[in-house]
């Protein structure tokens, strides 16, 4: 392939031989000799006829929870049988990301059927995906006339939010699946909550027998458990966090990190978990079990960024609610309640049957105004949410979030509310 450099010099020789046999100037159509000879001397002593270059990048490691050193290994070989002088390896960063050690940039020399390794090395930038390359390798000849092109394509960095340890809230819905959980079933089966007594059968397990009770009644008499089994959970992230802008950062984080928080609990006790990131950004990821299932809500989650919906939450949680989860599963909304709509959509979902639990983490108030209108209007929005809560304490489980309580603290206070809506 021809440089730009091979193209200016071989349109120039163009021009001077089509002028020269025009004006049948024979001293202005020899000035093509010198560019001739250039490309004859790179034919000859520049690029091998056929140019071999394995080329390859590894992010290392591709998910990350932005707690250690992110590694790009970029693994290039000259399969040619001849020194490629003059190569150029540019790997593509985003701006965002500073290395710490190599560069994006390298010119170096390969000799024939060598091997090289580079390392680049930055620490982990915050949450979200970053597109690391693509990473491209060009061989020129010392002239710089031809050129070879390698390219590999970009590899997606992802930085996710860390789950946090929760023991985890009382969930209470009406659907129950047929798996063992830890959720109470109202009925008979294995678990660990007393249920009630009865007389003991041959075959029953001689630990559940209630000797002070057999004592009493001079017959032996066995403990029965509340049975226990998983739910389906649909966690809704509300990216709505308009309240102060200094504040608003650390307020999205904390209810970024309570939606992974929640979803890798509620997994690992054997329910069935999806995530609706509803905002200026939107994502779903429908209801699911296992390991595997937990990374792409961590990935989705990876990608949130706070913003304005412009479909209302109230609209999107109902529809999507209905389509992907059963009757009378459990729903958690996390929310900042900017929006008082949500008040309406939560009530429709109440009287649907579904169980919902909603998680607001609270904005810390501001240590000074920029003006008294600010404060004013701060004031008046937090009057609003303070109406929201009361309308949602009615209908449905409430949480309020201060900074710096841990998130188990809150959940372990949650109680459920028997609704006055008729189902």
């Amino acid at each position: 392939m021809f440089t730009k450099k091979a193209s200016v010099y071989f349109a120039l020789a163009t021009i001077l031989l089509v002028l020269g046999l025009v004006l049948q100037d024979w001293q202005l159509a020899a000035l093509v000799l010198p560019i001739a000879s250039l490309f004859f001397l790179s034919n000859t002593r520049g690029l091998p006829e056929s140019v071999r270059i394995r080329l390859n990048h590894q992010v290392i490691p591709r998910d990350s929870f932005g707690e250690e050193d992110i590694h790009v290994r970029i693994e290039m070989s000259n399969e040619t049988e001849s020194t490629l002088g003059n190569v150029e390896v540019h790997e593509l960063i985003p701006d965002a990301i500073k290395l710490e050690k190599g560069a994006a940039q390298i010119r170096m020399q390969l000799k024939a059927l060598e091997e090289q390794d580079i390392q680049l090395v930055f620490a982990s930038p915050i949450r979200g995906h970053y597109s690391i390359g693509p990473l491209v390798l060009r061989a020129r000849d010392p002239f710089e006339l031809y050129l070879v092109e390698v390219k590999v394509d970009s590899e997606v960095l992802s930085v996710m939010p860390r789950p946090e340890r929760i023991r985890g809230a009382e969930l209470r819905p009406r659907h129950l699946g047929p798996w063992p959980g830890i959720i109470p079933a109202r009925t008979l089966g294995p678990g660990m909550e007393f249920y009630s007594m009865r007389g003991y059968i041959p075959g029953d397990d001689p630990k559940r027998i209630n000797w002070k009770a057999s004592a009493k009644h001079r017959r032996l008499i066995t403990n029965e458990t509340e049975a226990e089994r998983v739910t389906d959970v649909m966690v809704v992230l509300d990216t709505d966090v308009t309240f102060y802008e200094p504040a608003e950062a650390e307020l999205f984080e904390r209810g970024v990190r309570a939606a992974a928080s929640l979803a890798s609990l509620l997994l690992k006790q054997g329910n069935r978990v999806g995530v609706i990131l509803q905002g200026e950004e939107r994502g779903v990821v429908a209801p699911a079990f296992g390991k595997r299932h937990e990374r792409n809500i961590l990935f989705l989650l990876a990608a949130a960024r706070p913003g304005r919906a412009v479909i209302p939450t109230d609209y999107v949680v109902a529809l999507l609610a209905r389509l992907l989860l059963p009757a009378r599963a459990q729903i958690v909304i996390i929310s900042s309640l900017v929006d008082s709509t949500l008040v309406g959509g939560i009530r429709g979902l109440v009287a649907a049957g579904y169980s919902v639990l909603v998680l607001s983490p609270s904005p810390k108030n501001p240590a000074r105004f920029e003006s008294e209108s600010e404060e004013v209007a701060y004031r008046m929005l937090m009057l609003e949410r303070a109406n929201t809560l009361i309308a949602l304490e009615k209908i449905c489980g409430v949480s309020q979030w201060p900074e710096g309580i841990p998130l188990s603290v809150i959940l372990s206070k949650v109680r459920h509310v028997r609704s006055m809506i008729r189902v």
